[in-house]
Order: structure tokens, then sequence, then C-alpha cells
């Protein structure tokens, strides 16, 4: 199969382009009721926090019939001013373009990864196109653990209800840190951060005829990142509020394709998972205001469960 970057509309725009430092890009499939504030968000994000980066927002759509691209090519903000404490210095890109292969999120993502490897972004985002929680902030806190903190793969965690996310709550979570020892909260939170190193690393798996090309890409880029030992942080996001799901639609085919992904992943890596003897708390970088201005903290998840209860059992002594 061809790569998209040789279509010429593609080719085009990434000879303008040339290089980049920051890459966003939203898969999509008839969002344009919510992919309008999407857009802005991210353009918001590039203004306000990468003013002097050079940016690239990529739509990855699978052939909508509602106008999703068009609303992605008209949308801009109109008053810059009111965000920006300085003009950008320079401008910010986009690519609107149907994806191909098996239709699917993952299919999406592996059309970002290549338009990421071909202007050799540094740092790259995906966030989904449904979002109307979606703030400037998320690119900041999906962004810079990447951009400053020299890490590979930044994961969400949100503040959720607790009936939501069965799939994470009840299996994809408990999996993933009973086997590779990683305290990852969302594996399959959908708006990730991630450097170029681990974008060319993606494209390079023979994956993409499997569940991956589907459901399974968001359970298969985080279980790929930590057991290839690449840096694995957690941004902490707030809420996630996005269009609800029709459960007799969607749900049964994500249950399957997701835990289908999730034990092919226990195969591919078991040389992995059966030489762990730890449990990792991992980073968790938060996004907190004072006096306008948003600073990234990292942070250690408080302390580990064991050494709490280690000192509580010595003054008991």
């Amino acid at each position: 199969m061809d790569s998209i970057v040789e279509r010429k509309e593609v080719r085009e725009k990434l000879e303008d382009i040339k290089e980049a430092d920051i890459l966003v890009g939203i898969p999509s499939y008839n969002n344009a009721r919510t992919i309008g504030h999407v857009v802005k968000a991210v353009q918001a994000g590039f203004a306000k926090y990468f003013p002097d980066k050079k940016c690239v927002l990529v739509n990855s759509d699978g052939g909508s019939t509602d106008g999703t691209m068009d609303v992605v090519q008209s949308a801009a903000i109109e008053d810059l001013q009111s965000i920006l404490l300085y003009h950008r210095v320079r401008p910010a890109f986009k690519i609107t373009t149907p994806y191909h292969g098996i239709p699917g999120k993952g299919s999406a993502f592996r059309t970002i990864f290549e338009i990421a490897s071909a202007i050799n972004a540094k740092a790259c985002a995906v966030v989904d196109s449904d979002l109307r929680s979606i703030t400037p902030e998320w690119i900041e806190l999906l962004i810079k653990p990447v951009i400053e903190g020299n890490l590979d793969y930044v994961a969400p965690l949100y503040h959720r209800h607790k009936y939501d996310g069965t799939i994470t709550n009840s299996i994809v979570y408990p999996l993933t840190r009973a086997l590779y020892g990683k305290r990852i909260r969302q594996p399959i939170g959908g708006d990730f951060g991630f450097s170029g190193k681990l974008a060319r690393f993606y494209l390079s798996k023979d994956v993409w005829e499997t569940d991956v090309a589907k459901y399974g890409i968001d359970v298969w880029m985080t279980t790929t990142a930590i057991a290839n030992n690449f840096k694995v942080c957690q941004s902490f996001l707030g809420a996630k509020i996005h269009d609800p799901k029709d459960p007799g639609a969607d749900l049964s085919a994500m249950l399957y394709q997701v835990v289908g992904a999730t034990f092919d992943l226990m195969e591919t890596y078991s040389d992995v998972w059966e030489d762990i003897k730890n449990r990792e708390t991992i980073i968790i970088v938060f996004a907190i205001v004072f006096g306008g201005i948003v600073l990234a903290l990292a942070i250690a998840f408080l302390v580990s469960a064991a050494g709490i209860l280690q000192r509580s059992i010595l003054r008991r002594r």
C-alpha cells in the first residue's frame, strides 16, 4: 500500500512545511458538529503555549459525508489577541486528508504517524474529534513533557465518574498494571502525546491489518511504549466530555477489538511481563493556574501505598 505522503495534495503541503517542531492529529468520521471546537482549541494551544515553534495540525478523516473536512479547513480563531501575550513568531499549518486502509481509528493514526515522520516532527499529540471539554491547556500538557522533559509517551489522566470507562476500569487498566508493572490509569484514553521517535517506531510495526487499525490502537500504543522501554508519564487533563456513544452500535465492537489487541500484546511481549517484579508509579503532570499563568509541574503521584503502609506499621510498633 502506498504511503499517504505520496498523494499529490499531501506531498505539496509537506514540501511547503519541510520540517516542524509540533504536530497534533485529529482523527475524524462525521464529526462536523464538534470538530470545529477541537480545531480552535488546538490552534489556541499552539498560539498560547508554543508561539515560537513550527506547528502543524493534521485531520485524518475516514470519508465523512457531513462536511467534517470543510469544517476543519474553515475553523479559525477570530480574536487571537484575547489569548496571546505576544504575537506568534511562526505560522501554524493545517493538513486535511482522507486516510486509507481498514476503516478505523488506528488507520487514521497511521496517517498521522506517516506525516509526522515525513516532516520530522519533534513532538506529537492526538486528540478525539468529538471532544467538548478540550481546552488549549490540553495541548500544553500533552506536548510539553515531550519537548521540555524529553519523555516519549504522555498518557491522559481524566477526572471521571466511577461508572464511566467500564472497559478501562474492569479489564485494560488492571491487566496493564499487573502485567507490565506500570500504573497508567487510562491506557485507552484516546488523547496522547508522543515523541517523533516513537511515531517512527510505531510505523515500523506490521500491525495495520489487525485490530490495531480499529479500536485496538490505544492499548497498542500504550503497551508498545511501555514494553519497549520508552519514557512514559501521565498528564492530568481534567474532565473528558464528548459525544455519547450508542452502546448497541459501538461497545460490542470496541470490547472485542480492545480485548483482542490486549491479549495479542500479551503474547507478543510475554518475555517482558514474565520478568516484571515490581509495580511502578508513573509521574503525573499537572497544570496549576496561578495569576493567569499555567505552569506545568511534574510531581510523583503521592507516595507508593507500600511505603505508606510500612511507615504506619513502624509507628504503631
